[in-house]
């Protein structure tokens, strides 16, 4: 199979800064944001619904698919969480058969298991019919062009696996948009991800092994006073309300109303009454010249007032795998820990002492991972390292100004986890003394 030398490719300058020419660590980084993690999580919202209910249902669905269904187990610190391993097909083209082309936003997903929706469709041969089986392609070059009726030909298409068509080219390239709707159900892929879509549901929620980590890392309890600061589309924030069964005060923040009405919708269909969420900019959350005696918990908000807070911050996302291409660019890399100082410039002032912080990201850039931690002990004299644990990743990487310790009770999700393979994340916990 033909992999990108880089997903950086336009950008070779990127490649030195997310590792600060740690050329031992790039090399590894750079092969492994090109592979699909091989596992499949689903969080299960155990307030409502039992984790082995949801197993028994994957296992009838994969057994209806696969002769020798995927292994599917559980994990005995993470009791809402299930894993579905990968299948042992492994695809090659069919040459009698036509073809499909998606972008590789599209083609990503596809190998991670979802099938393809009408919109993500760049390119079906005339002639395709519905039911047909065809090749299914994700165009690295983005040269392709929408509504191609005429084989893609290029040295920059990678095979992703095999689908059967359920609309036909009118359906999808119609003058007033695509109708709504899966437009191929993938068969199979070749990253050994079973193609079974996306199960979510009001009990059920397709979400990445370290997010679901993160919020355990957090370790909310009954009765406190939370708040998530970048908490959009929700998933970490409604994990958090089921970790202290909807008791407690679960402050959701996110910038616009475009991304908090994403936090509303989840709250209201999980039917959670311990979240309240509002469109706020979280870098103003913080306001010194509120009085003391202020007990309203709408922001800005008054020194001390959360028992715990979870900065899950803005990042360049370059974790999230396969990585089929990127845009990235230096200038923008650079941008993002402007942001996240600002962040947490305002969380820590909003903690009360002796409260909990956890600072994540879903990227691998180490200015925004490990020498964000440094930058924070260092303005924050009162910020105490603690383990993030549970641990499903490894140590972070060797930086300037972090001791053996103090990496090891870091979470990177990456290269060298050998745990369980999974996004790259980055997860650090910290005390406010």
């Amino acid at each position: 199979m033909f992999y990108p030398k880089s997903p950086f490719l336009r950008y070779p300058l990127v490649e030195s800064q997310l590792c600060k020419g740690n050329f031992s660590l790039l090399e590894d980084l750079l092969v492994w944001l090109c592979r699909t993690p091989i596992n499949t999580t689903y969080r299960v919202n155990i307030l409502t619904y039992s984790t082995e209910s949801f197993k028994n249902e994957v296992e009838t669905i994969l057994k209806q698919r696969y002769k020798l269904p995927p292994k599917i187990h559980t994990l005995p610190d993470l009791p809402e969480l299930l894993c579905i391993g990968p299948t042992e097909i492994s695809p090659k083209p069919n040459e009698q058969q036509k073809e499909i082309i998606v972008d590789t936003c599209c083609g990503a997903a596809v190998l991670r298991g979802a099938h393809i929706y009408a919109i993500g469709v760049l390119a079906m041969e005339s002639g395709t019919k519905e039911g047909d089986l065809v090749n299914v392609y994700a165009d690295l070059s983005q040269k392709c062009k929408k509504g191609l009726n005429i084989r893609f030909e290029s040295n920059e298409k990678i095979y992703l696996g095999q689908g059967k068509v359920l609309m036909q080219r009118y359906q999808i390239y119609r003058s007033e948009g695509p109708m709504h709707g899966i437009a191929v159900e993938m068969i199979n892929t070749i990253s050994g991800v079973p193609s079974i879509g996306d199960l979510s549901n009001a009990q059920v929620l397709l979400q990445n092994l370290p997010s679901i980590v993160c919020g355990r890392v957090l370790d909310p309890q009954k009765g406190e006073i939370i708040l998530d600061m970048c908490s959009a589309p929700g998933n970490k924030t409604t994990h958090l309300a089921e970790l202290i069964k909807d008791h407690g005060t679960i402050i959701a923040l996110d910038k616009t109303e475009t991304k908090i009405k994403l936090v509303k919708d989840k709250i209201e269909r999980n039917q959670l009454q311990s979240i309240k969420a509002y469109a706020f900019d979280s870098t103003k959350s913080y306001a010194a010249d509120l009085s003391c005696n202020s007990v309203d918990l709408k922001p800005p908000f008054k020194s001390q007032t959360f028992d715990r807070i979870l900065l899950d911050a803005p990042c360049s996302a370059l974790g999230n795998r396969p990585m089929l291409s990127s845009n990235m660019t230096p200038k923008m890399l650079e941008s993002y820990t402007k942001v996240q100082k600002k962040l947490f410039s305002n969380a820590v002032p909003l903690l009360k002492s002796g409260g909990t912080l956890v600072y994540s990201t879903c990227t691998v850039n180490m200015a925004e991972n490990e020498e964000m931690v440094v930058w924070a002990l260092e303005k924050f004299p009162d910020l105490i390292l603690q383990p993030a644990t549970p641990v499903y990743g490894g140590p972070s990487w060797p930086c300037d100004g972090l001791s053996d310790a103090n990496r090891s009770m870091l979470q990177r999700f990456g290269p060298a986890d050998n745990k369980m393979d999974a996004v790259g994340f980055f997860i650090a916990k910290f005390l406010k003394g």
